[in-house]
């Protein structure tokens, strides 16, 4: 049986167009700066302004999460998934509370976000509550996705796919990129999917 494990930020959602409205809101970029939580952090650290993108990350990662995007045609692959008899976890590496700032509870922020987006609802995705996992640090990340018995793993970071046991089978979410990383499986699109688990 396939146990496929899932990574939160940025594999199952998207902040790149919500950094961008919440940057723009603070006047911490351009008001014709593209969208990109990579581009605004890289423009911030050269005006030497690391710690307003800390500070932006806590609230859109928190107080904001709800205007986050669903990565594009996931739904469909998850439940292309579920119908085929494939069972579903999240394990994802997220502090408790943002580096700086506000002390939102980033664990509860993103379990929100689930259960608005129908993660947990019979006709939606239909995903156990208990097979979802927000860990500390990336090495208890790694023990969790080992410990539950995953058959495969998708991720947008490589260096956490690096610290997983190739027996595992490592999919590489990287949308964006037309680069191809030949360590791992890639996955360009989540329609993808589940020609890659087969």
């Amino acid at each position: 049986m396939i146990k496929l494990g899932i990574d939160f930020d940025n594999t199952l959602l998207t902040y790149d167009s919500l950094f961008c409205k919440a940057a723009k809101e603070k006047n911490l970029i351009p008001s014709d700066f593209g969208e990109g939580k990579t581009r605004i952090r890289n423009y911030l650290r050269e005006k030497d302004k690391e710690e307003s993108f800390t500070l932006l990350q806590g609230e859109v990662y928190g107080l904001r999460i709800s205007e986050a995007t669903p990565s594009d045609g996931m739904f469909e692959a998850l439940k292309t998934a579920k119908k085929n008899g494939i069972e579903l976890f999240i394990v994802s590496h997220k502090t408790k509370t943002p580096y700086l700032g506000p002390k939102y509870d980033l664990h509860n922020a993103a379990k929100s976000w689930l259960e608005k987006n129908f993660f947990f609802d019979k006709n939606g995705i239909n995903i156990l509550e208990e097979n979802v996992f927000f860990e500390v640090t990336k090495e208890e990340k790694i023990d969790r996705i080992e410990s539950i018995g995953c058959t495969h793993f998708i991720d947008d970071l490589p260096e956490i796919l690096e610290m997983i046991n190739p027996k595992i089978k490592r999919i590489l979410y990287n949308p964006n990129s037309k680069f191809i990383d030949k360590r791992f499986i890639n996955m360009s699109h989540w329609l993808n999917l589940i020609n890659l688990l087969n």
